[in-house]
C-alpha cells in the first residue's frame, strides 16, 4: 500500500471568519486582504473577482435564513482557495469562547520563512497540537520557539505585564497575524493599554498579571495554568478585552452582508 504524500503548504491557502449563521461576516473585508497576501507568498493565484467568486460558492455552501441575533458572533465560516483555484466554504461552530482555558506547551512547527505565519496547506501540524492537548486534558496549545511562546493551535497569545503593558509575538518569530489582535489592539491603546510586540519568553509569561488567547473561535480567553502551574491571579484585563471586542462586533461597520 503506497505511503500517504506528505501535505504542501503551497497546496491552499485558508481563513476563518466569525458569522452570525445568517447572511453576515464580521472583519470579512480585513480577512480577505490578509487571505490574499499569505496567497501571494504561497504562490497561489489570486481571482480577479474575489467577492464575486465567493457570493458564488456561499450560495451554493452555506444555509440560507435570517439570524435570529444579526451580527452577533454564533458561528464560524472557513473558506480555503487551493492552487488550481478551487474555492470551499465550510461553516463550524464554536468549540468554546470566552472561556477560562488551560494550555500546555509544544514546539512550533516550522517552515520556510516565506511559509511560516501564513494559513497554508499543511496545517495538520496545528491540528496534532489542538489534539495533543485534548488528550492531556487542556484546551489549547501553546508553541513555542527558540524558548518562546510565538502562536497557539488556534488563537494569538497575548501576555498582560506587571508595568500595564500588553505584548504580542513578533510576527518575524513565525505566528499568524489575528484579524482579532489587530482589531482589539488600537482598542487597548484608547483605554490607555500601551501594545508592543516582542519575545514572549518564560520570563515575561512567569510575571505576567494575565495571559489571554485571541482569536475568531476562541474570543478572548484567559489562560488560568500552563503546564498544570497557574498563570496570573487576575481578570480584568480579560474581561476589558472581552468587552472591547463586544463593542467591535456591535458595530455594524464591522460586519458585510454575504446572503442572497
Amino acid at each position: 500500500m503506497p505511503e500517504p504524500s506528505e501535505a504542501n503548504p503551497r497546496d491552499s491557502v485558508f481563513t476563518t471568519i466569525v458569522w452570525d449563521q445568517g447572511s453576515h461576516l464580521a472583519d470579512f473585508g480585513p480577512q480577505l486582504k490578509r487571505m490574499e497576501q499569505h496567497a501571494r507568498r504561497l504562490r497561489i493565484s489570486w481571482p480577479e473577482d474575489m467577492g464575486q467568486d465567493f457570493a458564488t460558492v456561499w450560495k451554493k455552501s452555506v444555509m440560507h435564513q435570517d439570524s435570529s441575533h444579526p451580527c452577533t458572533p454564533l458561528g464560524l465560516i472557513r473558506v480555503e482557495l487551493t492552487r488550481t483555484g478551487d474555492l470551499s466554504i465550510e461553516a463550524r461552530t464554536f468549540d468554546l469562547r470566552n472561556e477560562g482555558v488551560e494550555a500546555i506547551t509544544l514546539p512550533a512547527p516550522r517552515w520556510s520563512p516565506k511559509i511560516n505565519g501564513t494559513k497554508h496547506g499543511d496545517w495538520q501540524p496545528y491540528r496534532e497540537a489542538s489534539r495533543i492537548a485534548d488528550s492531556k486534558g487542556a484546551d489549547l496549545a501553546l508553541l513555542v520557539h527558540d524558548f518562546a511562546v510565538v502562536d497557539a493551535d488556534r488563537a494569538t497569545p497575548v501576555v498582560f505585564d506587571e508595568d500595564g503593558t500588553a505584548w504580542f509575538a513578533e510576527i518575524s518569530e513565525g505566528g499568524v497575524s489575528s484579524i482579532t489582535a489587530e482589531a482589539l489592539a488600537p482598542m487597548l491603546e484608547s483605554e490607555g493599554i500601551p501594545v508592543h510586540r516582542g519575545r514572549l519568553n518564560e520570563r515575561l509569561i512567569a510575571r505576567a498579571l494575565e495571559v489571554v488567547a485571541l482569536g475568531s473561535g476562541i474570543g478572548a480567553s484567559r489562560i488560568e495554568s500552563i503546564d498544570g502551574e497557574a498563570v496570573g491571579e487576575q481578570r480584568g484585563f480579560t474581561e476589558k478585552c472581552q468587552t472591547l471586542l463586544t463593542q467591535h462586533y456591535e458595530n455594524d461597520n464591522a460586519w458585510s452582508h454575504v446572503g442572497a
